[in-house]
Formats: C-alpha cells, structure tokens, sequence
C-alpha cells in the first residue's frame, strides 16, 4: 500500500478533533476511504510516533487500526500542516524541488515557508 500524505492528514485532523479521552479514530471513519487503507495509515502514524492508538489483526482478518490521541510530536507536526493553504504550499514546493514527501521535508518546507512569510511580511 502506498503512503498518502493527505490522508495522514485528515487522519491526524480527525485525532485532535475528538472530544474525550475515550474516543478514537477507526478504520472506517473517514469518509470516501476504504477502512483498510485507514487502518494502514493509522499503523503508520503509530509507528512514526505522531499518534497513540493499537491494531489488531484476526486470523484471517484485515489489520483493524485506531487512533486515540496525538503524541507532542503529532501536535507538533499538525502544527506545520493543518492549514490548507500551508499545506498546498509545502506540497507545491516538494513538487517544484523534486523532494519526496517525507516527515523531515515536510517539516523543513514548513518552516522555510514560515521564514519566507516572516520576512516578507
């Protein structure tokens, strides 16, 4: 399965939307995704240290994912993405430099863009 940013990002938007310590983001709760595709990113962002969550796999069952809070590091992370227009521009200047969107570009795009507005403005 190939990583998509985009959906990390709902995913990770969807985690700090919760309004309790008991809630959580599962597999089939991001619309127009199948929950397969979710429980992988889920597993991904777990692994990246961004989210708190488990997965569980049956026998001869799908991976079942869910996520139940942002770490710091997710937060943090969030932080630099969760703006569209952010987060248009850190993908248009990955793009435009042949850079693969990885979480250490991401967040060096996120803040040269930052510096640029800083100084600009």
């Amino acid at each position: 399965m190939k990583r998509d940013w985009d959906l990390i990002r709902k995913v990770l938007l969807q985690v700090e939307a919760l309004g309790n310590t008991q809630s959580h983001v599962e597999d089939g709760d991001i619309d127009g995704v199948d929950a397969e595709n979710v429980s992988y990113h889920i597993h991904l962002l777990i692994e990246a240290g961004l989210v708190q969550g488990d997965c569980r796999q049956g026998l001869d069952g799908p991976l079942r994912c869910f996520a139940s809070s942002l770490t710091w590091e997710g937060h943090e992370f969030l932080d630099k993405i969760r703006t569209t227009g952010m987060w248009n521009k850190i993908k248009t200047v990955a793009r435009e430099k042949g850079l693969p969107l990885t979480i250490d570009a991401i967040k060096s795009i996120a803040t040269y863009a930052v510096t640029s507005i800083l100084k600009d403005g």
